[in-house]
């Protein structure tokens, strides 16, 4: 009896372990899916917060140079060309410069430019303009000097050396000097620039004989050489096209006429 007791105590210790062990191993299957699951969603939470703080790094970089870009062009010297203030009662420092000197091909003469720099407070920034006034010709031989105008108050907005046709040449001799000058502030603006009326005039090589072709001129659109003593210049008055000839070796415009109008 006692043989047959021990048995079955042993016979139920079996089943219970055998029935156990199926258990036990799903609940370990399911707490490792777990572990993985939570493993899985922490890297997940990490891979954010590292996007996040990447983010933040650029939006921070982003701004600071936005702030540092618009505090520089808020603050800093703001310069131009060709401009020249005439305003009444303000406060505008000018200093008076040569510039650099321009041979002219074929003479014995130089050109030096005399600039005016204008600066002045507008607001929360400073602004200055530089602008060619006037030109001093000098001849290289005997150092005779002469300047081109007989004041500085006008604004010269562009020249052009007009040399001798041919193109086979390669240092062409200059025959005469073409301007377009600024006299007068024709769109009140208390500026002369380049948007005012232009005179379009002429001098000779050596700067001597300075004559004004045409006043009034809204656009200049340009010239041509069409030989040794012919220039053709093209320009616009009061929204009206013209070409006119201009003799190279008396400096007198002639020929002038209306460009053809397009359409009806």
């Amino acid at each position: 009896m006692h043989y047959v007791a021990s048995k079955k105590r042993w016979l139920g210790l079996a089943f219970r372990c055998a029935t156990r062990k199926p258990h036990m191993q799903a609940l370990g299957a399911t707490n490792g899916r777990h572990m993985e699951e939570n493993k899985f969603f922490r890297n997940i939470w990490r891979i954010n917060g590292l996007i996040l703080l990447v983010a933040g790094i650029l939006a921070i970089g982003v701004l600071t140079f936005a702030g540092y870009k618009l505090y520089g062009e808020t603050t800093h010297d703001r310069s131009a060309r060709n401009i020249v203030n005439i305003q009444e009662g303000s406060e505008i420092k000018e200093k008076w410069h040569l510039g650099y000197m321009t041979d002219i091909q074929g003479t014995s003469y130089v050109m030096v430019p005399l600039n005016s720099d204008q600066s002045y407070a507008q607001s929360y920034y400073s602004k200055s303009a530089s602008s060619a006034r006037n030109y001093l010709f000098i001849d290289s031989k005997n150092n005779d000097q002469h300047w081109l105008f007989k004041n500085n108050e006008q604004l010269i907005a562009d020249k052009t050396m007009l040399s001798e046709h041919g193109y086979g040449n390669e240092e062409r001799n200059v025959r005469a000097i073409l301007y377009q000058v600024i006299k007068k502030d024709t769109d009140k603006d208390s500026r002369l620039t380049s948007k005012d009326l232009k005179t379009i005039s002429i001098s000779h090589s050596n700067g001597s004989g300075y004559k004004e072709l045409t006043q009034g001129v809204d656009v200049f659109v340009g010239q041509h050489t069409v030989d040794e003593n012919t220039l053709l210049i093209v320009y616009q008055k009061q929204g009206v096209g013209y070409s006119a000839n201009v003799s190279l070796s008396n400096l007198a415009l002639s020929n002038e006429q209306k460009l053809p109008k397009v359409g009806p």
